[in-house]
């Protein structure tokens, strides 16, 4: 994991679970840099607003001096997206997007394996690779707050897993089908590094049941072709989208049409 991983990374759970809320003027400044960013594509998925990249000319605007400069905790992410790596960056815009449109988490929980959740309220699920497999996940979850979506978020990828330790396993596995099942909407992302067979087992199981899932994969998934088959005749009416920002919306429209979730478009 990199510098600007971990950072990023850290940050952006604390924002998802309210420990960490900018303020007035950190907040701003992150809507500028959100509002500034160029329209080419930034590395890997872009985000929900504009995507694109962020300029060191834009980063020195945003950390020109300030009296609370020193504790802003997105100067030090900022400074590290200048030399940062290709997965890092595009979840930094995330963020920035998250905070620009003050879209604070207020409502719905974010909740990751093991951390219970007992049912109450709309609820989304977000499925797919772990093992192998780029933290789509935050991404996800941040560009849902940004999308205005204030439904619980469940993400079943922990903050530290041991592959080996059957009882961790076990919880695992119990965590996913309960809450699985809870979900009002099950958004399914099928990244390209891994075939991921435990997330296209749980795609058959809960497409059977008509549950109500979103499907996306990306064009480099190496079974992107048997999802998009299997679903036309098992599931004519879902569509299987070719990108992570695409995906998130529908799965924010399918919460609204749920359960009347409100998703702020």
């Amino acid at each position: 994991m990199t510098e600007l991983q971990r950072l990023a990374g850290a940050l952006a759970t604390d924002y998802l679970t309210r420990q960490w809320t900018p303020g007035a003027t950190e907040e701003h400044r992150a809507r500028v840099l959100s509002l500034s960013a160029s329209a080419s594509a930034d590395d890997g998925l872009n985000g929900l607003s504009s995507g694109g990249v962020i300029t060191g000319e834009a980063i020195a605007h945003m950390l020109r001096p300030h009296p609370d400069l020193a504790s802003w905790r997105l100067a030090p992410l900022l400074r590290a997206y200048v030399t940062g790596d290709a997965q890092g960056r595009p979840l930094v815009r995330d963020l920035l997007d998250a905070v620009a449109g003050h879209h604070q988490p207020s409502a719905g929980q974010y909740l990751r394996s093991p951390d219970p959740y007992d049912g109450t309220g709309p609820a989304v699920f977000l499925a797919g690779g772990i093992t192998g497999c780029p933290d789509w996940q935050t991404r996800a979850a941040l560009q849902l707050r940004s999308a205005g979506v204030t439904a619980t978020i469940l993400n079943p990828r922990r903050a530290h897993f041991l592959e080996a330790d059957p009882v961790a396993a076990r919880e695992q596995i119990a965590w996913e089908h309960e809450n699985l099942h809870r979900s009002d909407v099950i958004m399914f992302w099928f990244c390209a590094e891994s075939i991921q067979p435990i997330a296209l087992y749980e795609l058959g199981t809960h497409a059977a049941r008509g549950a109500k899932i979103v499907v996306g994969a990306h064009p480099e998934y190496p079974r992107r072709l048997d999802v998009v088959e299997q679903l036309r005749h098992a599931r004519p009416d879902v569509e299987v989208h070719d990108c992570l920002p695409a995906t998130v919306r529908a799965a924010a429209a399918g919460l609204a049409a749920a359960c009347g979730a409100p998703t702020g478009g």
